[in-house]
């Protein structure tokens, strides 16, 4: 598919960028106690403008230091200026624009607000601002341009979505005031009215684009007719351009207009949202955004007219390349992003970002990969994600490597976790795997079953054993019954259980998108987990998306509930209570988690005198140099799989 939409230039104001790709305002989670750019972040975002992207809008820069305010990096001092203008040159270098984000948290983080009430968006009930304070935060928001214009930037973006500041007074949810800031439309507006026409006057020519959410979950807050509104409203002060956001920051997932989608729902979600501003505002600049990952989609969005330009935030952080690969048409190289919203939640926690498919996300200085003074013939047993890592790695350092996996397909527990419709972007990785090795020097081998008497003909200098782990399978009567199935069989081909009536056992992440798999092909789904809520290990965001998926898809959910027996007509539960209830069922599907293979024999006192069992112990006896990774060793996500192949492929 020709993607020559995509990679025409475009104006925004004074400036052209030379693709419509711009990085969306997304920073690594790491923060500076002098408030400038740490370095790290400065090569992080240097990596992007290597990829090729079009523009890069910074992560949020404060722009007073005492109002509203909240540790970020500072923009309201002329001492910041080296350090803007530090990122500012090394992004240049590589061909790529540069826009920084003026912002101020205000009421979102119990800091001073357009009016002090308590709100759903808001921690707590702030103090309310008065009116020369928001003329003085006016004056504070145009300084900053001025700074940024000094230290190089191509222009700002006016971040006003997301119950930032700016968006507080434009929304009447957060603004109840009654005096020139708020009250009527136009009042409301003035906030942002003024920052933009003082930008326009006092600096000619510097570009100022404004983010702006065109639509709000919140009670009397901004619906859709309002959001045109405003729009159209914003689009009269002819900013650089309109970058369409919706809900608030506490309200970012689980809505028709979530911004940061996990894999649960669709992608481009606010693309069509940008799509009724453009109607809206035909002569506007218009950005769209919202789990915008793949270059075929990105490319119809705006040939369709639904956007001019399109952000991009967790498809950079997994792939800061994409724009480069799209380009050259090696979009199967793309390293996908999952939408597991690891990421997400770390910035929640203001630690630095990470990436389940990119290890190297905020080291991107120590991706660097160091030929080894001495090779080694390498046996990677497993062909998961920490194996495949584990091989692409220590390949790339000039081993000779050999990947041994038993199934007829790589992925290990990615390939049934792949099946369910809803998981597209997990099923990419797949292909993703493929064209990796591909590309690379390593010999894959499927359909081989690795045994010591295999290791020992092949004699390997080293052995790494990424096995993954084995399904737990709850000890209760009934287990031989005809009606009894594993959840990754499910997964795998659930054309295989034919039936209308399933219960799954286990609440967690398989046991949820096993039961809304089992929805999606017929069945009436009862989901059982013995916690209280479900996918306990998983991140709050994507859980939300979980239980709305759940609800629409009808699978009754009891939690607190265990397993007690399996019977002929289906399953027997313990409820909370410690009454037992029948389910009747066609299926009993286990998916009661996961255990790792380092079986030992245990033996009471006498247990250290004995050996270890198990093919891990049976395979590490027959070479010299042995590493176990992943699942297999300690169970973990798909970011910890990753990062401890790289680790190990490094080590070797």
């Amino acid at each position: 598919m020709s993607l020559s939409h995509l990679f025409s230039p475009l104006k925004l104001g004074t400036v052209e960028i030379k693709n419509r790709t711009a990085m969306a305002p997304i920073n690594n989670g790491l923060l500076s106690t002098d408030e400038n750019w740490p370095l790290r972040t400065i090569r992080y975002y240097e990596e992007r403008a290597v990829g090729e992207v079009g523009l890069i809008i910074t992560g949020a820069c404060r722009v007073h230091g005492t109002l509203c305010g909240f540790p970020k990096v500072g923009i309201y001092h002329e001492r910041f200026i080296p350090s803007h203008r530090k990122l500012v040159e090394t992004v240049r270098r590589h061909d790529c624009k540069i826009f920084c984000q003026l912002t101020l948290n205000g009421g979102k983080v119990g800091k001073e607000a357009p009016s002090g009430i308590y709100n759903p968006a808001y921690p707590c009930r702030p103090p309310e601002l008065t009116p020369d304070q928001c003329d003085e935060l006016v004056e504070s928001f145009i300084r900053a341009a001025g700074l940024a214009r000094e230290a190089g930037y191509d222009g700002v973006e006016i971040h006003g979505g997301h119950t930032y500041l700016v968006g507080q007074f434009m929304s009447p949810s957060t603004n109840h005031r009654t005096d020139k800031y708020g009250g009527s439309f136009e009042n409301r507006m003035r906030f942002p009215t003024e920052i933009l026409r003082g930008i326009a006057e006092r600096y000619p020519g510097f570009p100022a684009g404004v983010k702006f959410s065109a639509y709000e979950e919140l009670a009397d807050g901004i619906d859709l007719d309002l959001g045109m509104r405003i729009a159209e409203h914003l689009a009269a002060l002819n900013p650089a351009y309109l970058h369409v956001s919706a809900a608030t920051t506490e309200m970012l997932v689980g809505s028709k207009w979530g911004s940061v989608p996990s894999l649960y729902s669709p992608r481009n979600s606010l693309v069509p949202l940008a799509a009724e501003v453009k109607k809206r505002c035909p002569d506007a600049v218009v950005m769209g955004t919202g789990s915008v990952n793949v270059p075929e989609e990105a490319e119809e969005s705006i040939a369709s007219g639904a956007c001019d330009v399109v952000a991009i935030g967790r498809a950079l952080l997994a792939e800061p390349h994409w724009a480069r690969k799209a380009r050259e048409s090696r979009t199967r190289s793309i390293t996908p992003c999952i939408r597991c919203n690891v990421c997400y939640d770390l910035l929640w926690h203001n630690e630095a970002l990470e990436c389940s498919m990119n290890p190297y996300l905020s080291h991107e200085a120590e991706q660097h990969l160091v030929a080894t003074d001495s090779p080694k013939n390498v046996m990677v047993v497993g062909g998961g994600p920490a194996g495949v890592q584990c091989a692409l790695t220590a390949a790339k350092r000039g081993h000779t490597v050999t990947l041994y996996e038993k199934a007829p397909h790589l992925g290990g527990a990615i390939y049934p976790g792949s099946r369910p419709r809803f998981k597209q972007d997990v099923a990419r990785v797949l292909d993703w795997l493929d064209e990796e090795l591909k590309n690379s020097t390593v010999s894959t081998r499927l359909n081989t079953e690795v045994t010591p008497g295999l290791v020992e003909h092949e004699a390997p200098d080293a052995l790494v054993i990424a096995i993954g782990a084995e399904q737990t399978i709850p000890q209760v009567p009934g287990l031989d019954m005809p009606h009894v199935a594993l959840a990754v069989d499910v997964l795998q081909d659930v054309s295989k259980y034919p039936g209308k009536k399933a219960v799954v056992i286990g609440g967690g992440d398989v046991g949820c998108e096993t039961a809304c798999h089992l929805a999606d092909n017929g069945f009436q789904v009862v989901l059982a987990g013995r916690n209280p809520r479900l996918m306990k290990h998983n991140n709050r965001f994507v859980t939300i998306e979980m239980k709305d998926m759940l609800r629409d898809k009808g699978v009754t959910v009891m939690t607190e509930t265990v397993l007690n027996s399996i019977v002929d007509i289906g399953a027997e539960l313990l409820l909370p209570s410690g009454k037992k209830t029948g389910i009747e069922a066609d299926w009993v599907v286990l998916a009661a988690g996961f255990e790792d293979n380092r079986t030992i024999a245990k033996a009471g006192p006498a247990m250290m005198a004995r050996p270890k069992t198990g093919l891990i112990a049976a395979l590490s006896m027959k070479a010299p140099e042995v590493h176990v990774i992943g699942d297999c060793c300690t169970l973990g996500r798909i970011v910890d799989a990753m990062r401890e192949g790289e680790r190990v492929g490094r080590w070797l």
